[in-house]
């Protein structure tokens, strides 16, 4: 008996159960700035460091980072979750950077000045598969930003990091969890 194929929009549900620290994905292409909001990144080796992404075919950035074969996963803090809503459609364009501090760093990628900790890296590799191109870039320069938790998003919310082994309260909203 053949399994039925899993059905997409279940899928997705699914997913949103995954917490995930939220980054901003930036490229420099053709003299223009782009980014985007992102969980889908992850460490893929460390050596040589290399850093996964997974960027939707549709966004602009895909194209972007596909043309400039560089970007720069920056890595957001707990208090900077406005910044994420700019980068994930409240903005477009050049004003998703208007509001805080950029610098450049090898790749000439944007990096957040005050992230947690930026990956400046150059792709190495990429794979599309579905909706999705899949970016291995390989990490040139790291910057480490200011101490803070990361931002976090699940079931659709932004959330913040608390100790558990340390006996901290859990921050409000996280009570959904379970905890």
């Amino acid at each position: 008996m053949e399994p039925k194929p899993v059905d997409v929009e279940q899928f997705k549900i699914g997913m949103r159960s995954l917490a995930g620290a939220v980054s901003i994905i930036t490229t420099a292409q053709a003299g223009h700035r782009h980014g985007m909001t992102a969980t889908a990144v992850c460490s893929a080796t460390a050596d040589p460091p290399t850093v996964l992404i997974c960027v939707n075919k549709l966004a602009s950035t895909n194209g972007a980072i596909g043309k400039s074969k560089v970007f720069c996963v920056n890595v957001l803090r707990s208090e900077d979750w406005e910044l994420s809503t700019s980068f994930s459609g409240a903005h477009t364009g050049e004003g998703r950077f208007k509001s805080r501090d950029w610098t450049r760093l090898a790749t000439g990628s944007p990096v957040l000045i005050d992230s947690l900790v930026s990956f400046d890296c150059r792709v190495v590799k990429h794979l599309v598969h579905g909706t999705h191109t899949v970016f291995l870039g390989q990490v040139e320069q790291v910057l480490l930003g200011k101490k803070g938790r990361p931002l976090l998003y699940s079931e659709g919310q932004y959330a913040k990091l608390a100790s558990l082994t340390l006996g901290e309260p859990l921050p409000e909203g996280l009570d959904y969890w379970g905890f």
